[in-house]
Protein backbone atom coordinates (compact mmCIF):
# COMPACT_ATOMS: atom_id res chain seq x y z
CA UNK A 1 0.00 0.00 0.00
CA UNK A 2 1.43 3.37 -1.25
CA UNK A 3 2.15 5.95 1.47
CA UNK A 4 1.46 9.70 1.17
CA UNK A 5 5.19 10.22 0.48
CA UNK A 6 5.41 8.12 -2.09
CA UNK A 7 2.11 9.60 -3.77
CA UNK A 8 4.47 12.32 -3.24
CA UNK A 9 7.49 11.24 -5.05
CA UNK A 10 5.19 10.03 -7.97
CA UNK A 11 4.03 13.00 -8.72
CA UNK A 12 7.58 14.97 -8.47
CA UNK A 13 8.74 12.35 -10.83
CA UNK A 14 5.46 12.39 -13.27
CA UNK A 15 6.25 16.08 -12.79
CA UNK A 16 10.31 15.92 -13.95
CA UNK A 17 9.61 13.04 -16.99
CA UNK A 18 7.31 15.42 -17.93
CA UNK A 19 9.50 18.72 -17.91
CA UNK A 20 12.40 16.77 -19.35
CA UNK A 21 11.30 13.81 -21.88
CA UNK A 22 8.37 16.45 -23.49
CA UNK A 23 8.64 18.65 -26.40
CA UNK A 24 6.65 21.59 -24.03
CA UNK A 25 8.84 21.09 -21.34
CA UNK A 26 9.93 24.48 -21.24
CA UNK A 27 6.54 26.01 -21.36
CA UNK A 28 5.83 23.67 -18.24
CA UNK A 29 8.93 25.86 -16.47
CA UNK A 30 7.54 28.90 -17.20
CA UNK A 31 4.35 28.08 -16.03
CA UNK A 32 5.71 26.71 -12.86
CA UNK A 33 7.61 29.71 -12.22
CA UNK A 34 4.63 31.97 -13.20
CA UNK A 35 2.20 29.64 -10.55
CA UNK A 36 5.17 29.66 -8.01
CA UNK A 37 5.80 33.69 -7.97
CA UNK A 38 2.02 34.90 -7.77
CA UNK A 39 1.36 31.72 -5.33
CA UNK A 40 4.24 32.98 -2.99
CA UNK A 41 3.22 36.84 -3.22
CA UNK A 42 -0.44 35.83 -2.35
CA UNK A 43 0.98 33.92 1.37
CA UNK A 44 3.25 37.27 1.55
CA UNK A 45 0.12 39.39 1.64
CA UNK A 46 -1.71 37.12 3.79
CA UNK A 47 1.06 36.54 6.22
CA UNK A 48 -0.66 39.47 8.83
CA UNK A 49 -3.73 38.08 8.93
CA UNK A 50 -5.11 35.05 10.70
CA UNK A 51 -4.96 31.90 8.59
CA UNK A 52 -2.24 30.11 6.40
CA UNK A 53 -0.08 33.19 5.28
CA UNK A 54 2.92 31.50 5.78
CA UNK A 55 2.14 28.06 4.89
CA UNK A 56 1.12 29.91 1.49
CA UNK A 57 4.49 30.97 1.26
CA UNK A 58 6.19 27.62 1.52
CA UNK A 59 3.85 26.17 -1.09
CA UNK A 60 4.73 29.08 -3.53
CA UNK A 61 8.51 28.36 -2.81
CA UNK A 62 7.86 24.63 -3.26
CA UNK A 63 6.47 25.13 -6.27
CA UNK A 64 9.29 27.29 -6.86
CA UNK A 65 11.77 25.14 -6.04
CA UNK A 66 10.99 22.66 -9.10
CA UNK A 67 12.97 24.93 -11.36
CA UNK A 68 14.85 26.99 -8.82
CA UNK A 69 17.45 26.18 -7.06
CA UNK A 70 17.71 29.39 -5.09
CA UNK A 71 13.99 28.92 -4.02
CA UNK A 72 14.55 25.52 -2.03
CA UNK A 73 17.28 27.15 0.03
CA UNK A 74 15.52 30.23 0.83
CA UNK A 75 12.40 27.70 2.16
CA UNK A 76 15.08 26.19 4.39
CA UNK A 77 16.04 29.02 5.58
CA UNK A 78 13.14 30.79 6.32
CA UNK A 79 11.51 27.75 8.53
CA UNK A 80 14.75 27.49 10.16
CA UNK A 81 14.50 31.27 11.18
CA UNK A 82 10.89 31.21 12.11
CA UNK A 83 11.32 27.87 13.81
CA UNK A 84 14.11 29.65 15.85
CA UNK A 85 12.66 32.65 16.12
CA UNK A 86 9.20 31.17 17.63
CA UNK A 87 10.73 28.82 20.05
CA UNK A 88 13.48 31.37 21.31
CA UNK A 89 10.64 34.19 21.81
CA UNK A 90 7.23 33.29 21.43
CA UNK A 91 6.79 29.51 23.03
CA UNK A 92 5.73 29.93 26.64
CA UNK A 93 5.39 33.85 26.47
CA UNK A 94 2.26 34.74 27.23
CA UNK A 95 2.89 38.24 26.60
CA UNK A 96 4.47 37.96 23.22
CA UNK A 97 1.59 35.86 22.26
CA UNK A 98 -0.86 38.25 23.40
CA UNK A 99 0.54 41.30 21.68
CA UNK A 100 0.71 38.70 18.37
CA UNK A 101 -2.49 38.57 19.32
CA UNK A 102 -3.75 42.10 19.65
CA UNK A 103 -1.43 43.00 16.60
CA UNK A 104 -3.39 40.64 14.20
CA UNK A 105 -6.49 42.10 15.51
CA UNK A 106 -5.33 45.26 14.78
CA UNK A 107 -4.41 44.67 11.30
CA UNK A 108 -7.35 42.42 10.67
CA UNK A 109 -9.65 45.43 11.52
CA UNK A 110 -7.59 48.49 10.25
CA UNK A 111 -8.13 46.54 6.69
CA UNK A 112 -11.64 45.64 7.37
CA UNK A 113 -12.39 49.79 8.10
CA UNK A 114 -9.75 50.29 4.67
CA UNK A 115 -12.26 48.29 2.36
CA UNK A 116 -15.28 49.37 3.66
CA UNK A 117 -16.27 46.48 5.32
CA UNK A 118 -16.91 47.59 9.03
CA UNK A 119 -18.95 50.15 7.36
CA UNK A 120 -21.18 47.86 5.01
CA UNK A 121 -21.32 45.79 8.35
CA UNK A 122 -22.77 48.59 10.04
CA UNK A 123 -25.80 48.70 7.84
CA UNK A 124 -27.01 44.91 8.57
CA UNK A 125 -26.83 45.97 12.54
CA UNK A 126 -28.77 49.40 12.17
CA UNK A 127 -25.80 51.64 12.78
CA UNK A 128 -24.86 54.62 11.42
CA UNK A 129 -21.52 56.10 12.73
CA UNK A 130 -18.80 58.18 9.98
CA UNK A 131 -15.61 57.49 11.27
CA UNK A 132 -16.69 53.77 10.42
CA UNK A 133 -16.58 55.02 6.51
CA UNK A 134 -13.52 54.19 4.96
CA UNK A 135 -11.38 56.86 3.84
CA UNK A 136 -10.89 55.45 0.79
CA UNK A 137 -14.31 54.52 -0.60
CA UNK A 138 -16.12 56.68 1.88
Amino acid sequence: MPTSLDRFKGIGAAYKRMRHESRYGWVLRYVTIVVGFLVTAVGIVAIPYPGPGWAIVFLGLLILSQELEWAAKLRHRIMRLLNDFYSKYIDGNRLAQAILGIGTCAIVLVTLWLTGALNMAQGWVGLDYDWLKSPLFG
